[in-house]
């Protein structure tokens, strides 16, 4: 009787680890619900993508963030990537997606987000001002649309966690969703995750974009969210359901150099203006405290 006890102990350890074995494959540097950059090319062969975090971090963002992340290897790389000079290619685009979840459940939320919460992005269509937004935005959306959004949403994001071991991954069309959920119609975007005419990119070009925050950009785009309810209490930033709410802009420069901007950069002058304004101050309480 001991030794078949032992027998059954040891095969359900071993039953267990065998199971257990597909979490720990799971790639630790990607939760649902985090953002992925991603750059893919008309023609191309080959798609780059980057988990930039959790979406609600940068729903909740109040400064900006210069430099937090740098793609510039795998963007460069002439056999994976799209050449040195990416940045100047006019067949190359970039794009932002993240959701959660695309269960129709309204019962309850996670970080402030209920299920099938889109984060988004559109193209900027200039440089106008920091922290408010130079794009369309997204009319309201149907709430099969917000389904159908989420599932592709997940189907392309979900490769960082089944492919890739961290967090940026680097593979062909063959394999890769992201060309899939981002079809060309010609040569220009067409409807991406099959809800959003005219695509979620942004195309890349030469020379410049602009400077916002202070980085001189190749490419922008605008980061939207879009709540498919907001039934779910601790729900934050209640807005109209179905329809884009402005974030911050997402902006990348000749180096691969990630940066998001939610506020206004002050101007040298106006800095310096501030800064001797504080300093008066400073030197005049000082005066009166001494008196």
């Amino acid at each position: 009787m001991k030794s078949k006890s032992k027998i059954f102990i040891l095969a359900a350890t071993v039953a267990a680890a065998m199971s257990a074995s597909p979490a720990q494959a799971q790639n630790a540097n990607y939760d649902a619900g985090d953002l992925v950059l991603y750059f893919y090319q008309f023609g191309g062969t080959n798609t780059v993508a980057l988990n930039l975090g959790t979406g609600f971090s940068f729903r909740d963002a109040t400064s900006n963030s210069i430099a937090f992340k740098n793609l510039g290897t795998e963007l460069s790389d002439g056999t994976t990537g799209f050449g040195a000079s990416w940045f100047d290619s006019g067949t190359l685009y970039m794009g932002i997606a993240g959701v959660r979840s695309t269960s129709t459940s309204t019962g309850a939320q996670v970080n402030g987000d209920p299920n099938r919460t889109l984060y988004v992005s559109q193209n900027r269509t200039s440089v106008g001002t920091e922290g408010v937004a130079s794009s369309v935005g997204y009319s309201i959306l149907s709430n099969s649309d917000m389904t159908n959004g989420s599932g592709g949403f997940l189907a392309q994001n979900l490769r960082m966690e089944s492919v890739a071991v961290t967090d940026r991954l680097v593979e062909g069309t063959a394999t890769s969703s992201i060309d899939g959920q981002n079809p060309f119609l010609g040569s220009n975007p067409g409807t991406a995750f099959n809800i959003f005419p005219g695509g979620v990119v942004t195309k890349f070009g030469a020379g410049t974009f602009g400077t916002l925050g202070g980085v001189n950009a190749e490419a922008a785009v605008d980061l939207y969210r879009i709540l498919a309810t907001t039934a779910p209490v601790g729900t934050v930033d209640v807005g109209p359901i179905r329809e884009g709410q402005f974030q911050g802009t997402f902006v990348i420069d000749s180096a691969g150099d990630v940066s998001y901007i939610v506020q206004a950069v002050p101007e040298p002058s106006s800095a310096v203006l501030l800064a001797g304004s504080a300093l008066l101050g400073g030197l005049i309480r000082r005066r009166k405290s001494v008196a």
